[in-house]
């Protein structure tokens, strides 16, 4: 046997379509609660007739209760009217699984026998029973529907308050503080820059030279004396590298007095005074002393006194450090700030103006006067911002308002907007990276408070009349429109069921619906 399901909107024809599309001879219909089917007994009767003559067997399955009264009818099981007895307690219909008004049997306690023992005229008699326990449970639970629309008029609110919202505190809406949290970052950067000093650096020139002394005495010099070469644009100075003792002049023939004399001599190596090669000298260049005439000493170069030489180099001045780092803390602090926002959870919030930042070390690549093209900082920068949870602030925006909005009325959560304004650091307000003055406004609309689930759980049972007075007696309803369908002569009652009773709240503002 195979199992067809049907819908609640599957009729005679789509039916009798599935059962003849199915290759299975034996099939189980299992029929929804409220189908169509259940509107009249003779939908039940074609289906198996068609199924009889395509040679096919139907079984009707439902949790219908009105659906099984007809499918018992259908399948000829005895119909059993309600014994004398429990005709006004209930009992009968609560053992049967009914919750239905009692139908007092005429007859007293007689059972109808079934439909095979019986004469097709008496079976009218069960077949009326039975339509009247069907019409009850089918317009109790099936048939009548409910539809009522309410208009209500909404009202603007927009209200501002200060919060203060501090780290390490709780939130309170009696202090009006809304708890905060310091969030850090800690990042480390790293620029370089061209200096900007020079100096000119090289070697210094450096060769030999020979004394002559022209007096009759011996003559000391220092290592370090200076001695002087005069240029034709200017005079080159150079130093003794060591101490040196230049013997007094002789005659050429000591027997003979007036014989001329002979100068002493004594070679010393000397350097210049200053780098460049403006001191290399060619051999045969003549030197002055200090305090000592040419006439009694001079010194010359038998070869070349070289070496020298200069150039101008870029060096590291004070100016190019405090440049750098002041450079790099611009960078740093974006950074932090950067690193901060990269770790705000799905619901914190930054407050604006709030970020303090913090150099921790510096580290230069070199020093004031190195000899550098470029200079580098490493930079180790700490950031601070306080930070707040928009839940924590919505909650708190719900548990004020709710004690300043007007009795009966109540204020939808999709019609809200909260706007955050940083009221910044002033005489009256505070702001930095622990505590902060925030302005919140609040802008919505407030709306009578009327529920659709109340009013479905108050208006179900009632009749046409009871359910106006109930709808009457809301407090700010502009406007009603109610109705029940289909109507039903003594039976114009709002259902039971609250699934069939349509509640509409329509909400206007300044005559247009929200």
């Amino acid at each position: 046997m195979i199992k067809i399901e049907l819908q609640q909107t599957d009729n005679v024809l789509s039916v009798i379509n599935k059962i003849r599309e199915t290759s299975d001879l034996n099939i189980e219909l299992e029929i929804p609660e409220e189908s169509v089917l259940f509107e009249n007994i003779l939908n039940l009767k074609l289906i198996q007739q068609q199924a009889d003559k395509i040679e096919k067997s139907v079984t009707f399955v439902t949790q219908d209760e009105y659906g099984n009264v007809l499918i018992d009818i259908l399948s000829g099981k005895d119909i059993e009217l309600i014994p004398e007895e429990f005709a006004d307690s209930g009992e009968y219909f609560d053992k049967k699984g009914f919750s239905l008004p009692k139908i007092k049997n005429p007859f007293g306690n007689l059972r109808l026998p079934g439909f095979s023992k019986i004469k097709k005229g008496i079976i009218l008699i069960p077949l009326i029973i039975a339509s009247l326990v069907g019409a009850f449970i089918y317009y109790g639970k099936t048939a009548p529907k409910a539809k009522v629309t309410i208009t209500v008029g909404a009202q603007p609110y927009t209200r501002s308050i200060t919060i203060k919202v501090k780290s390490g505190d709780e939130t309170s809406t009696e202090s009006m503080v809304l708890k905060g949290s310091v969030l850090t970052a800690i990042v480390q950067e790293t620029s370089e820059i061209e200096t900007t000093g020079t100096k000119i650096v090289g070697e210094k020139a450096e060769g030999e030279i020979t004394f002559y002394n022209k007096t009759s005495s011996k003559i000391e010099l220092d290592k370090g004396d200076t001695v002087k070469y005069k240029g034709k644009s200017e005079d080159l100075s150079y130093t003794l590298k060591d101490d040196v003792e230049i013997p007094e002049s002789t005659p050429q023939d000591p027997l003979d007095p007036a014989s001329p004399l002979i100068p002493g001599e004594a070679k010393v190596k000397i350097i210049a005074k200053d780098i460049g090669d403006d001191y290399n000298l060619d051999d045969g260049k003549s030197f002055e002393i200090e305090d000592y005439e040419k006439s009694d000493l001079e010194g010359k170069n038998k070869d070349k006194i070289s070496g020298g030489s200069s150039e101008e180099v870029k060096i590291v001045t004070q100016e190019d450090m405090d440049k750098l780092s002041s450079q790099l803390k611009e960078t740093s602090v974006k950074k932090a700030e950067e690193s901060i926002r990269g770790k705000l959870g799905i619901s914190q919030k930054l407050i604006e103006g709030s970020v303090k930042t913090s150099i921790n070390s510096e580290s230069f690549s070199a020093k004031v006067d190195d000899e550098k093209e470029k200079i580098s900082l490493t930079q180790s920068t700490t950031g601070e911002a306080l930070v707040y949870n928009e839940n924590d602030l919505n909650k708190f925006i719900e548990d004020y308002f709710k004690n300043v909005i007007p009795e009966g009325h109540y204020m939808p959560d999709k019609d809200k907007k909260i706007t955050v304004n940083i009221l910044g650091q002033s005489a009256s307000s505070v702001l930095n990276s622990t505590e902060a003055d925030i302005q919140v406004t609040l802008s919505s609309i407030i709306i009578p408070d009327i529920k659709e689930d109340d009013v479905r759980e108050n208006l179900k049972g009632k009749t046409n009349e009871e359910a106006k007075q109930y709808i009457d007696g809301l407090k700010n309803v502009e406007s009603y429109e109610f109705n029940i369908s289909p109507v039903v002569p003594f039976f114009s009652k709002v259902p039971i069921n609250t699934q069939r009773i349509d509640v509409t709240l329509n909400k206007m503002y300044k005559g247009e619906a929200l």
